[in-house]
């Protein structure tokens, strides 16, 4: 049988510690701006129509959204579950007028977090997340989430993978008022989640924003690069100027199970 892992790690021992901390973006959950905000113009046309006998251009909302959400951020936005601001935006450049933006907008929103949900529902990765969290669990480890994101965000979206139930902490940058890179972060979660820095091993994708992070607090880093399948084009990392070597790196989720005690 072929031996997969990288030739550095190969003979290696796995990393041991008691608290598995993952990111959530990119590494639990991808992006799915890219695949729904599309369809969901097609519906906030519709929505105008039906419900303010407006005519929405879907492509010239699309392409407006798309744009604010690439230019504009503001601390603790989440730009998967997205925001109203983004779509008000987009609504605005079309040629909207305020007096239905105010009502239209959070629709859209809505509509868009409906079919996140059902993508989730869906994912192909669902088995794959759930059967390597359960034997992590098995095998008496703490499982968490460190993430910059709004406070309900991975909860709400890893409950429609199937998988929440598996974490025993949830903690976000919308919480404790700091975001990745700041190793802060870190202390925050370790007395929270009463566990010592040096037993906590982080699963993200960014080198710089969990690797990098990670170490400077005193953890253990394993770097998630993700099926490319799986790879938003204005979000993914550059691998190659990785400041910091990671202690593992996985291609795929379950690898994890090679690389942990």
């Amino acid at each position: 049988m072929t031996d997969s892992r990288e030739p550095e790690q190969r003979g290696q021992e796995p990393l041991r510690g008691e608290s598995i901390v993952f990111d959530w973006g990119n590494t639990l959950v991808f992006d799915p701006f890219d695949v729904l905000a599309p369809i969901v113009a097609e519906k906030a046309a519709q929505l105008a129509s039906s419900q303010f006998n407006l005519n929405l251009d879907p492509e010239a909302f699309f392409s407006h959204w798309n744009q604010a959400n690439n230019d504009l951020n503001f601390l603790f936005a989440s730009h998967f579950s997205q925001e109203e601001p983004w779509i008000q935006v987009g609504l605005k450049e079309t040629g909207v007028p305020e007096t239905v933006r105010i009502l239209l907008g959070p629709q859209v929103l809505a509509v868009y977090r409906q079919d996140f949900k059902q993508l989730l529902e869906n994912d192909p990765r669902k088995e794959e997340l759930q059967t390597t969290l359960i034997e992590l669990k098995r095998r008496g480890k703490h499982l968490a989430v460190v993430s910059n994101d709004r406070s309900f965000t991975p909860k709400a979206t890893l409950t429609w993978l199937g998988v929440a139930g598996l974490f025993d902490h949830f903690l976000t940058s919308e919480e404790t008022g700091i975001e990745k890179p700041d190793p802060r972060i870190f202390d925050v979660a370790a007395k929270c989640f009463g566990k010592s820095i040096s037993d906590i091993i982080y699963v993200g994708d960014d080198p710089i924003r969990d690797v990098q992070c990670a170490h400077k607090a005193g953890a253990q880093a394993i770097l998630y690069v993700s099926p490319e399948q799986y790879r938003s084009p204005k979000s993914w990392r550059d691998y190659s100027q990785s400041p910091d070597k990671e202690d593992r790196r996985v291609d795929k989720f379950s690898d994890l199970l090679k690389v942990i005690a």
